[in-house]
């Protein structure tokens, strides 16, 4: 019972939601596209009486003056001196921010120069067996990484 109550409550609210929209719709007025083409029988009445002047110049410098503001250069740095100094203030922060840098906790530093020598290693050929060539391939792979770890700083 309960059910045939949800349904009637249902039809009744769409009946009245399609009959709010269908009177919404017909109240809109009509006049618009009348007044329209009438506009458009005026404007063609218009030029039927005005002569007809051929102009080429008019046209091309229209022309011109569209590409000229198409290759205007425009400058992203604000022109107030006010906003100029804090937008290069930022564009400096950011460009420090934006190399990769030594991270200053001890784990992360020592994870850091793991991964470079790593990559470093990876370069070079492989690690030799003979302890003399053991040496000197360490002390090229140290001078390296101090090199990359020298030019981040």
């Amino acid at each position: 019972m309960i059910e045939l109550g949800i349904i009637v409550v249902a039809v009744i609210f769409i009946w009245l939601y399609v009959g709010k929209s269908a009177t919404e719709t017909t109240a809109q007025p009509e006049e618009p596209v009348v007044e329209q083409e009438e506009i458009a029988v005026i404007d063609t009445e218009v030029a039927e009486a005005t002569p007809e002047v051929e102009s080429v110049e008019p046209t091309t410098e229209v022309v011109a003056n569209e590409i000229a503001q198409e290759c205007a250069a425009v400058s992203l740095v604000p022109q107030d001196s006010t906003l100029r100094r804090h937008y290069m203030q930022n564009l400096m922060a950011n460009k420090e921010n934006a190399g990769e840098q030594i991270p200053e906790d001890s784990a992360l530093r020592r994870h850091f120069t793991q991964q470079l020598c790593a990559e470093v290693a990876a370069t070079m050929a492989d690690k030799p067996t003979d302890s003399t060539l053991k040496r000197h391939y360490d002390a090229q792979l140290s001078s390296t990484v101090a090199d990359r770890l020298e030019a981040l700083t």
